[in-house]
């Protein structure tokens, strides 16, 4: 007979399990409603910005058939410029397939743009407008005295003539062209052969790889060191090719060989090889060396991929928060708040025209604010990078990227990294040793960005003196480019405030130049890794800023800060000094006195403005803009020495020249190799010592940072402490800050201001703070799955 108590407990275990099975089928049905509900209610929400278009918002970026004077060439003007030139027999130009170094083909062209006082009659004037012609450059490999031509083409886009590039050389040194697709092709092909078939063995058994028939363990010869006649005392033209282990990434691999080649129009010959430290005069004397000291030269195995990851740029190592929770993420909730027209863009305040010059890179042109144009241009020139080293390859690298044609290494911007989701994506169409235009995808991104920092702030607490608190946000437009230059990328924006100041800002990140470690280096570079050093090297950045302050007739001037002593007669002490600040304005009459070097010593604002402004109510001060460079860096290497002359723009900080047609930019892309005759020289510009007193005067401004590399730069170079900027900024130009009249500010104070506790108000004059809206939905891993050429090509 069963026991009554056993019965009990089998019916309360029983009881347990079925009200444990209702709640668990509570849960469900909740989470099922939840779930429902908030889908529903999603399904509800706008996404951020998706309404009418009131006043902006509206987004065309189509090539327009009536181009603006700063557009960039458009794929129809390419298509009949090229039909153009390969009708002028005198050219004898051949097709992209056919191009070789004694051959004659277009190497690249851009918009030519008209003289500036044609553009701006044109844009205040309604005049005609100027017409659109493109500034071509030849290399005439197929001439007795191969040379370098340079020619402006028009009218486009049907051009009927063409004539040289006024106030330039008529024939530019062939020696000077920058490294070309058939030539670097040629080179490499040919090392590749001579070198493995000599010293094939001879790598494999010291790097574990070839240059040919290596399957996955591959030598390659990819970064090269162009080397100036200034620095080879002959003038030939000579580069240094290096070698390295192919693996991710290569330059964080390189070894301890790199071979000198004499590049002539039609052979291309092996001067140098350094080898173990050493220089060695061809490659049998290398094999002959280690053949003898085979037992003494360091072996370095090849990269394992799975276990040497300090080149790889993968995530590794212990994560700060697991499993990963999403970035914060910015939104508009009344969509985007600027409009952007082909490549005009107009946004509260302001409105700009953009272009990426295939030469010099971003530039904007007839920058406005308030209606008032502040800038007619502004727009970098060129970057230098000047290494040091023990070893030729580095010793020689003076880089000025120009050379890389810095237009066409902007391109394959990633939202959400690179520059926000929600933000605009402009391509550009550029021509370069091709028989036509090739499309370049996310070259620019446009978009508003809120800082995070009052654009300005009170709060007073005073009971006797006033309570309240008034402050305003900082929210910037900002167009962005990414140049990318084999190694580096260099980030340049243009960030535009909304009290009429305007910053212009570089940022350096991507690989550092690896070079193989030896003791040798320990004066240039620390050890990074096994093998490893990366050596130092200064970053310049040369700007130029065409400012138009009430017009064209513009002075310069400093205001120029020192100290004065003097008897203190508010103190008892009859021998008591006080000792404090003044100023004084310089007006600077010559284009030698406005070139500023930074001098601690004496400090300075440097102001550009229109003398006698009539227009102010009761004020006698000039309307001005003042130029801050905080990205100031001074360069170091003696003067006139070197390859210095071709960064003599390098010299000054910030120097001010009158405008002139015949000095469009301080470099060229000839500037790496010309050092001994400068094509441009900046220093020219200064040297004839015009007048700067009510002329149209442009501010050539020079930033920089010294990079001594470490060991947190591996695998990428972070961006803190790598960025530079200038601002241009209003400077007794308005009667109070201009932002004052936004809306988007906040101001609270107190009901009644006689009691210590009391209401407050707080006003927002007008804009909405709750919103109910989703981000756009984030569809760009999709769209580079099904164009993978806006990354991989690029």
């Amino acid at each position: 007979m069963a026991d009554p108590s056993f019965r009990q407990s089998v019916g309360g275990r029983r009881l347990l399990v079925l009200l444990l099975l209702l709640i668990i089928i509570s849960l469900v049905i909740a989470i099922i409603v939840i779930v429902i509900n908030t889908h529903s209610n999603r399904k509800k929400l706008t996404t951020c910005g998706r309404k009418e278009k009131g006043q902006y918002g509206h987004i065309d970026l189509k090539e327009s058939d009536n181009p603006s004077v700063f557009r960039d060439l458009t794929s129809k003007e390419i298509e009949a410029l090229m039909n153009y030139l390969h009708r002028q027999h005198s050219l004898n130009l051949v097709k992209a397939a056919d191009m070789k170094v004694n051959s004659s083909y277009v190497y690249s062209c851009e918009m030519h743009l008209p003289s500036k006082s044609s553009a701006i009659d044109h844009l205040d004037n309604n005049a005609k407008k100027p017409p659109r012609e493109a500034h071509v450059i030849i290399f005439r490999g197929d001439k007795q005295k191969p040379d370098i031509e340079e020619i402006i083409v028009g009218p486009l886009p049907n051009p009927t003539g063409h004539r040289p590039v006024p106030h330039k050389r008529k024939s530019i040194p062939f020696i000077y062209r920058p490294t070309t697709g058939p030539e670097h092709i040629a080179v490499i092909d040919m090392l590749n052969v001579k070198i493995d078939n000599l010293l094939g063995t001879m790598l494999e058994e010291l790097y574990g790889g070839r240059l040919l028939n290596c399957d996955s363990k591959c030598l390659i010869i990819r970064y090269i060191t162009p080397v100036a006649s200034a620095l080879s005392g002959e003038r030939r033209r000579k580069t240094w090719y290096w070698v390295s282990q192919f693996a991710e990434y290569y330059i964080l691999h390189p070894l301890d060989f790199a071979v000198l080649v004499d590049m002539d129009v039609t052979n291309n010959t092996i001067e140098n090889i350094w080898f173990n430290g050493q220089l060695h005069d061809n490659l049998l004397g290398v094999l002959n060396y280690y053949s003898a000291n085979k037992g003494s030269i360091t072996k370095i195995q090849f990269p394992n991929v799975n276990t040497d990851s300090v080149s790889a740029a993968k995530q590794r190592g212990t994560p700060p928060i697991s499993p990963p929770l999403r970035n914060p993420v910015q939104v508009s909730p009344d969509g985007k708040r600027y409009n952007v027209n082909d490549r005009h863009v107009n946004y509260m305040s302001w409105e700009f025209d953009f272009r990426m010059s295939t030469t010099k890179g971003p530039q904007i042109y007839d920058l406005k604010f308030k209606k008032e144009r502040i800038a007619y241009e502004i727009g970098l020139q060129d970057i230098a990078v000047f290494y040091s080293g023990y070893k030729p390859m580095q010793a020689m690298a003076n880089y000025l990227d120009s050379v890389g044609l810095p237009g066409s290494r902007a391109q394959g911007l990633v939202p959400g990294v690179d520059c926000p989701k929600d933000a605009t994506f402009v391509g550009t169409t550029l021509l370069v040793e091709s028989d036509g235009p090739f499309s370049y995808e996310n070259v620019f991104c446009l978009f508003e960005y809120n800082t995070g920092m009052p654009l300005r702030r009170h709060h007073s607490y005073s009971f006797n003196y006033g309570r309240f608190y008034e402050g305003m946000e900082t929210t910037v437009l900002v167009l962005r480019t990414i140049i990318v230059i084999i190694n580096y990328d260099y980030i340049i924006d243009f960030i535009l405030y909304p009290n009429g100041a305007v910053q212009v800002k570089a940022v350096s990140t991507g690989y550092v130049s690896g070079t193989f470690y030896t003791k040798k280096e320990t004066k240039y570079s620390f050890k990074l890794h096994e093998n490893l050093a990366a050596n130092i090297h200064h970053h310049m950045f040369s700007f130029k800023a065409d400012l138009d302050i009430k017009g064209n007739e513009n002075r310069f001037a400093t205001v120029d800060i020192e100290t004065e002593d003097l008897p203190n007669k508010f103190s008892k002490n009859p021998d008591s000094r006080l000792i404090q600040h003044k100023f004084s304005s310089t007006l600077k009459k010559t284009e030698e006195e406005a070139s500023y070097k930074f001098d601690f010593e004496t400090p300075k604002y440097l102001l550009l403005y229109k003398e006698d402004d009539k227009t102010r109510k009761s004020y006698k001060k000039s309307k001005s803009y003042r130029i801050l460079n905080t990205g100031m860096s001074k360069q170091i290497l003696q003067e006139g020495k070197g390859n210095e002359p071709s960064i003599s723009w390098a010299r000054y900080q910030v120097a001010v020249t009158k405008y002139k047609d015949s000095e469009p930019t301080s470099s060229s892309i000839y500037s790496i190799l010309d050092a001994e005759d400068p094509v441009v020289h900046f220093q020219n510009f200064i040297d004839d010592n015009e007048s700067v007193v009510d002329e149209d005067l442009v501010a050539w401004i020079t930033m920089g940072v010294q990079h001594i590399p470490h060991t947190e730069d591996l695998p990428i170079t972070t961006t803190p402490g790598m960025e530079v900027s200038f601002y241009l900024l209003p400077y007794n130009y308005f009667d109070e800050d201009p932002a004052i009249s936004s809306l988007n500010a906040v101001c609270i104070e107190p009901i009644n201001k006689l009691k210590h506790k009391t209401s407050i108000k707080i006003n927002r004059y007008g804009v909405a703070q709750n919103f109910e809206c989703l981000p756009e939905e984030d569809k760009y891993d999709e769209e580079i799955k099904k164009n993978p050429s806006i990354i991989l090509d690029a």
